[in-house]
């Protein structure tokens, strides 16, 4: 429950501020003077103090010395509250530790908002708080980290998945961790003595796909000065996880779906058939179903890799485990500002936990004190409820010209802004990035030389 502390030497103010703001999720104290003040923060630990700057006994400057010189284990939201208007003396109770200035008289409804805000604050303060004492008993399978429901039935689809000799196709969201189940699903094989081999198709050029796959003899194309064993070969007696199958060439799917259904294969430019002993599991983010009506994909294929499906749910579908996986991603003594902890909450996650621990990492690795920031994370800091939709100060630049030149330029800055962030996302990876963009690997590549002459 959380708890507010009222600092007001006048009975009737006091007494209108604690009914103004009383409910059954919060407890109300109050005190006299900043002498007890100081005394009932240290015993009671509030979360927020409306703290009167002019009282007998210690004024409210006198408590916020106090606090800074003998500061209690958990130190409070202070909101001073005066009478006095002056802009210095608000500065200079900002600089001594209090958190916001309340000049009297001071409108209840606005009062019930900073208490409505603090305790939104205080409730993320406390789940992390929560998260971080539990981390070590959070249900997990191996890497993968989880309290949602979701992701418990997908534990328990690996867990019985792996025992099978069945292929199994993982379908999930860029970023959703589809590799790393394709490894719990080894670990928990009986092949899990043989190799785990991964490898992502979509980054394999056309030509070179199937000398990658099932290997090539020496000769067997300009340049190959050496035999190749392929990565068929090299996961024998063990599991070949293929990434991003749905970006794979008609052509190699006719010569993957040989291998799967008689267990040989023959590298480039030979003619001897080689077994080979592999359980396939392949991922995708795609709509395999569409693109086999779009004869992208074969069905054959699809109904051959498809032995056991597991899907994974996108991050946000999961909201339960993002500040669970932030903090498991935090590393040292840095903690989340309760500002970052709100926007971390608030954003979609598009790119998934990729994205979280991309983003968290960078932040750790760049934070200026101990507290993670919104804008330490690339994210912007949470708006009060009353300026969401209202605040359009960035949008002057477009309105300052005429209408078609400013939406044009509003198109153009926010295809900037998107390509450079999945580029990102992607590490650099054009075709990766084209997929998560919705669009042509030769369309991005286009836009990108289009944005260089610009």
């Amino acid at each position: 429950m959380m708890k507010i502390l009222i600092v007001e030497d006048d009975p009737t103010a006091r007494y209108a501020l604690h009914r103004a703001i009383r409910n059954d999720a919060r407890t109300v104290l109050e005190a006299e003077h900043g002498g007890q003040a100081i005394e009932k923060i240290h015993e009671n630990q509030p979360d927020l103090v409306f703290l009167d700057l002019n009282m007998p006994v210690q004024d409210g400057l006198g408590v916020l010395d106090a606090l800074r010189d003998s500061p209690p284990s958990r130190l409070p939201e202070i909101i001073v509250v005066t009478a006095n208007d002056s802009v210095n003396i608000a500065v200079e109770c900002i600089r001594r530790g209090a958190s916001d200035f309340l000049v009297k008289p001071y409108d209840l409804d606005h009062i019930r908002t900073i208490v409505a805000r603090s305790q939104r604050r205080w409730q993320l303060e406390a789940r992390v708080l929560e998260l971080q004492s539990q981390l070590d008993s959070i249900p997990s399978l191996g890497a993968l980290l989880s309290i949602s429901p979701s992701m418990h039935r997908v534990f328990d689809q690996i867990r019985k998945a792996a025992s099978t000799s069945l292929p199994i196709l993982i379908r999930g969201e860029s970023g959703t961790g589809k590799e790393l189940v394709a490894r719990e699903l080894h670990r928990l094989s009986p092949r899990n003595t043989g190799p785990f081999i991964a490898v992502n198709t979509a980054a394999l050029s056309e030509h070179l796909i199937e000398s990658e796959l099932f290997g090539h003899v020496k000769g067997a194309f300009t340049g190959s000065d050496r035999n190749r064993e392929g990565v068929f070969r090299k996961a024998h007696r063990g599991t070949l996880f293929l990434d991003e199958i749905g970006d794979m060439p008609v052509s190699v799917q006719t010569r993957l779906l040989r291998v799967l259904q008689e267990g040989v294969l023959t590298p480039v430019g030979s003619e001897e058939e080689i077994p080979v002993d592999v359980r396939v599991i392949s991922a995708t983010h795609q709509d395999l179903e569409s693109a086999i009506e779009q004869k992208r994909f074969r069905a054959d294929l699809y109904f051959r890799l498809r032995g056991i499906e597991i899907k994974l749910p996108p991050l946000r579908a999961r909201s339960e485990d993002i500040l669970l996986l932030a903090n498991h991603f935090l590393q040292g003594e840095l903690v989340f500002s309760p500002q970052a902890t709100e926007a971390i909450l608030r954003y979609a996650w598009p790119g998934n936990i990729r994205e979280l621990k991309q983003r968290v990492e960078g932040a750790a690795a760049m934070a200026r004190s101990s507290a993670i920031e919104p804008e330490d994370l690339g994210l912007a800091p949470p708006r009060p409820d009353s300026e969401v939709g209202s605040n359009t100060d960035w949008l002057a630049p477009y309105l300052e010209v005429p209408l078609t030149e400013g939406k044009q330029k509003l198109v153009e800055w926010f295809e900037r802004v998107a390509i450079e962030r999945a580029l990102e996302l992607e590490q650099g990876n054009v075709s990766a990035a084209a997929r998560r963009l919705g669009i042509h690997r030769q369309s991005l590549q286009q836009k990108l030389k289009d944005l260089e002459r610009a």
